[in-house]
C-alpha cells in the first residue's frame, strides 16, 4: 500500500511537470555505484512508548485540599501551584509567632543600649561587676532566645511552603488524585505529573541479539503506521526472569505525537547474513514519507523505493525492487531533484 500510494504521488508530480510544458534546466549531480554485501537480516520486535520523566507527585504536608489549579491533560510549568491545603490556621499561628519575635528583638535592641552603657560605666569603675554581668548575660540570654525564635518561625514558613504543591518540571498532569474538600495526608499521592518529551521506548530482545546492538545504534521502526528511526539509548542489564529478554532503551529525533502507551514495531538485525545492496548513507533520503534512492537512467533522474535493512558508519544495507548491482545512485544534488528531471552525473 506505501509504494502504491508513492507510485500516484509521483505520477501527479510528473503529470504536473508535463502540463507546465518546459521542461528544467539539467542539474549536476554526484553519483556512485551500487554495490552487493552482506548484512544482519532484521526481525521484528514489538515494544511500548513510555515517558522517561514520569513522576507521582505526593504532598509532603497534611491537611484539607482548599483549592485545585489544575485539571488533567493540563500542561504546566516548572514552579506552577497545583494545590492549596487548608492553611488558615498555621498562618496565624505564624503571626503570632512573629509577634512574639519582634518583641525579643524589641528587647534585644534595648539590652544592647544598656549593655553599651554599662561597659562606659564600668570602665570608670562607677558600677559594680556583678551589675556589668547581669546586664551581658541578659543580652546573651536574649540572643539564644531569638536564634530559637528564628528556628521555629523558619520551620513554620517551611510548613507553609509545604501547603502548596508545585510542578516539580515542565509537563502535562496526566492524573488527578484528590478532590477539593479531601483529606490529604504525608506522603499521599495528589499528581501523576510527566515530560511530554521524554517520551521514550522499550522493547524486550533475547540475550543471542544483544551482541548485535550497541548504544547510538540506529535502528528502522513504525508507530502508528508512520516509519520512524530510532536510536538505541541504553540496554539495561537486568532480564526479565520469565522470558528471558533484556529491556533496550530507544529513543527518537523526531517525538511530536507520541504518547505513551503506543505500539512501536522496531526492525532487530539477526545473527543470520543476507545479501544485501550496500549504497552510501547520503544517497538514501525521505520522500512522500518514504525512503528513497534515485537513480540516473537515459540522462534522468529516477526514484526508487527501498527499505533500509541497516546503516554503517558510511553506507546503507538495502533492498529495492528496481535496483541492481552495478547501477548508479545520487550521493550529493539528490535534495534538489525530482523523477524525471534532466541531471548531469559527476562521478566518484
Amino acid at each position: 500500500m506505501k509504494y502504491i500510494l508513492l507510485a500516484v504521488a509521483l505520477f501527479i508530480n510528473i503529470q504536473a511537470n508535463e502540463a507546465k510544458g518546459a521542461q528544467p534546466p539539467a542539474s549536476l549531480v554526484k553519483t556512485v555505484k551500487v554495490k552487493e554485501g552482506y548484512a544482519n537480516s532484521l526481525q521484528n520486535y514489538v515494544g511500548t512508548l513510555y515517558y522517561d520523566v514520569n513522576s507521582e507527585l505526593a504532598s509532603e504536608s497534611s491537611g484539607v485540599v482548599s483549592k485545585l489549579y489544575v485539571k488533567e491533560g493540563q500542561r504546566v510549568n516548572k514552579g506552577n501551584i497545583l494545590l492549596k491545603l487548608e492553611s488558615s490556621i498555621l498562618e496565624a499561628k505564624l503571626k503570632a509567632k512573629q509577634a512574639i519575635l519582634n518583641s525579643f528583638l524589641a528587647r534585644q535592641t534595648k539590652q544592647e543600649k544598656d549593655l553599651k552603657r554599662a561597659e562606659a560605666l564600668i570602665s570608670k569603675k562607677s558600677i559594680a561587676q556583678s551589675s556589668y554581668d547581669n546586664t551581658f548575660y541578659t543580652l546573651e540570654s536574649l540572643n539564644a532566645e531569638i536564634q530559637s525564635q528564628k528556628a521555629e518561625l523558619l520551620s513554620m514558613q517551611i510548613e507553609l511552603q509545604k501547603k502548596s504543591i508545585r510542578a516539580p518540571f515542565n509537563g502535562v498532569v496526566v492524573k488527578r488524585n484528590v478532590d477539593i474538600g479531601e483529606w490529604v495526608s504525608v506522603g499521599s499521592s495528589v499528581f501523576n505529573l510527566v515530560d511530554p518529551k521524554s517520551i521514550e521506548a522499550r522493547v524486550n530482545v533475547p540475550s543471542k541479539l544483544l551482541q548485535t546492538l550497541s548504544k547510538g545504534q540506529k535502528l528502522q521502526s513504525t508507530i502508528e503506521k508512520k516509519d520512524m528511526q530510532v536510536v538505541v539509548k541504553t540496554i539495561v542489564p537486568l532480564a526479565d526472569k520469565a522470558s528471558r529478554t533484556f529491556p533496550v532503551k530507544l529513543s527518537f529525533e523526531s517525538q511530536k505525537h507520541l504518547i505513551e502507551g503506543m505500539r512501536i514495531d522496531v526492525k532487530v538485525p539477526t545473527l543470520k547474513k543476507e545479501k544485501v545492496l550496500l549504497v552510501p548513507r547520503d544517497a538514501v533520503i525521505k520522500r512522500f514519507g518514504s525512503f528513497v534512492v534515485f537513480s540516473v537512467v537515459d540522462g534522468k533522474a529516477m526514484m526508487i523505493p527501498v527499505s533500509v535493512i541497516s546503516y554503517s558508519q558510511s553506507e546503507a544495507a538495502i533492498s529495492a525492487q528496481g535496483l541492481k548491482l552495478g547501477m548508479r545512485v545520487v550521493t550529493k544534488g539528490n535534495e534538489r531533484i525530482f523523477p524525471n528531471m534532466p541531471v548531469v552525473e559527476k562521478a566518484n
